[in-house]
């Protein structure tokens, strides 16, 4: 037995519940408890993990069972009637975040590539923080819940096109074979989803033995969920989003809905270990000598992003108090920014200055999302009181 791994993953493992447990009385989310925990133990602070490939891998599986989870919870003919609203409205967000961004980069001299990108950036908000909080305040399923879901997964979605663009930006052309193959892919899958769904094609053999059998349901789950995500990132699109069209499948049927929760565990334990590679990503000595910077365009960002979204949401039928609550919640930059940001410093499309901001602000504006959220509860928006069972 390799005892430095054990040690390793004793101190992760204790850094984790100690800060988990402070950001729990001061009402905070938890995963700004695994974000500190890779700053700290990361090798510019006590250098416990020298080594974050690894823990960059196990971070992505997160992301593909969060993912997975989002599906199972999607009620697909709620969500097919009203698919319209969430997808005009994401699209509107994202014309809107790039004309802001044109604007700014013009005035600070950016090129076009990093104009781009960050106007991928920051159009994209968390999946994890906004359904994790949607679901602690028991709104998942309210109208703006629904609404604020669809906008979700519309952004998650939009993460294919954004990569292809991001490999044009840095090869000047797309292959026409990776071309056919995702549009191939992508028309194959839908064709899959809508059958298997309206004829209802995915039927588990020993269902009835599996429901009393957990360790199986683990498998299974695992199985569905990692091969979904296979044939999605063979094609060429997002891994995450053949997990989150494995999710929608499982929730669709009562006989397979309880897969979805003999899988908790496992989500806690991965996505803990993605937002732990963030906090060792970042750069310490970047961000010390850049926090102007830094907390200036955080702020702008938190605001611009707030203000867009209110707009959208007003368009799309809210009221007011609705619409700017929903603004706040997707105010920040999400999880799916970071492999964006990461893809274009791997393509040569940005620089180590450039990826070090993202990774910077990104971070800062997740970190501080859940204070903003309570500033828009406590003056304009008061949540509503859960029914007592």
């Amino acid at each position: 037995m390799n005892h430095g791994l054990l040690n390793g993953l004793f101190i992760i493992s204790l850094t984790i519940l100690f800060l988990a447990l402070l950001l729990k009385r001061a009402k905070q989310p938890y995963f700004i408890a695994y974000i500190i925990a890779g700053i700290i133990l990361g090798p510019e602070v006590f250098g416990v993990i020298s080594n974050s490939s690894t823990i960059n891998e196990i971070g992505e599986l997160g992301v593909i069972l969060l993912m997975f989870f989002i599906g199972a919870e999607i009620n697909l003919p709620d969500f097919s009637k009203s698919f319209k609203k969430p997808l005009l409205g994401t699209l509107s967000q994202l014309l809107l975040s790039f004309a802001f961004m044109v604007i700014t980069g013009q005035i600070l001299n950016w090129s076009w590539q990093v104009i781009i990108l960050l106007s991928f950036v920051i159009s994209l908000s968390s999946s994890a923080i906004i359904f994790q909080y949607l679901s602690n305040t028991g709104q998942i399923k309210s109208k703006i819940g629904l609404l604020t879901s669809g906008v979700l997964i519309m952004q998650d979605i939009l993460i294919v096109p954004m990569m292809l663009t991001l490999n044009f930006m840095a090869k000047g052309k797309l292959e026409t074979i990776e071309l056919a193959r995702t549009v191939v892919g992508g028309l194959a899958i839908l064709i899959f989803m809508h059958f298997a769904i309206r004829k209802k094609l995915i039927k588990i053999p020993f269902r009835h033995d599996l429901i009393r059998d957990h360790d199986l349901q683990v498998f299974l789950g695992f199985v569905l969920c990692f091969g979904m995500a296979q044939v999605s990132h063979w094609f060429g699109l997002s891994a995450a989003l053949g997990a989150l069209l494995a999710g929608i499948l499982v929730g669709q049927d009562k006989s397979t809905q309880w897969l979805d929760h003999a899988l908790v565990p496992f989500r806690v334990f991965f996505l803990a270990f993605f937002f732990l590679a963030v906090g060792l990503q970042l750069n310490l000595h970047f961000a010390y000598q850049n926090i102007g910077v830094i907390s200036l365009i955080t702020l702008a960002v938190m605001v611009i992003n707030s203000l867009i979204n209110a707009m959208i949401f007003k368009g799309m039928g809210s009221t007011w108090h609705d619409s700017i609550y929903a603004g706040a919640l997707l105010s920040q930059i999400g999880e799916f920014s970071f492999v964006l940001a990461s893809a274009a410093a791997s393509l040569g499309v940005i620089g180590d200055y450039s990826y070090q901001m993202s990774l910077a602000v990104i971070t800062a504006t997740m970190m501080i999302s859940s204070v903003w959220i309570g500033i828009i509860q406590n003056f304009i928006y008061k949540l509503p009181k859960l029914p007592h069972n």
